[in-house]
């Protein structure tokens, strides 16, 4: 940084190179550039720091994803062992009808050896009381003679 006797010279240089007319608009042209080469400055630096932070999610993204896909891999390596031990073994027991509707059948057979009682899953109509086409007919009474 210069010190102010610098300073000092330099502007006693100027007022005699440039005169007292142009000094000031050579003052104000000096400030504009400076003023221009601030913004430059910072928004080169912005850059710099948009780049390093892409660069550094970039990174954490592939810290996240590389463990990730290693653990998908192991997934589908003990599913695919998984469905050959499958494939291998013998089932436990062995299907008698494979005919749809035969679970049904099976139920129809249990319920009407149970008798009277209802099987489960089934259920017995109930009388509507409110029906009058059910009801009882009332027996007549003797209506009071007037």
């Amino acid at each position: 940084m210069p010190e102010w006797n610098e300073i000092l010279v330099i502007l006693v240089v100027a007022m005699v190179v440039f005169g007292p007319h142009r000094l000031p608009e050579m003052a104000r042209k000096a400030g504009k550039m400076m003023a221009e080469f601030r913004v430059a400055a910072r928004e080169l630096r912005e850059g710099i720091e948009k780049e390093l932070a892409v660069e550094e999610m970039r990174q954490v993204a592939e810290d996240v994803v590389t463990p990730t896909k290693e653990a998908a891999s192991e997934l589908q390596k003990s599913l695919s062992d998984s469905e050959k031990a499958l494939k291998a073994s013998t089932p436990l027991a062995r299907p008698t009808d494979t005919q749809p509707g035969t679970e049904r059948a099976e139920e129809q057979e249990a319920a009407d050896d149970q008798g009277p009682e209802t099987a489960e899953g089934t259920e017995e109509p109930e009388e509507s009381i409110g029906d009058p086409d059910t009801r009882p007919d009332p027996e007549p009474s003797a209506a009071p003679r007037t």
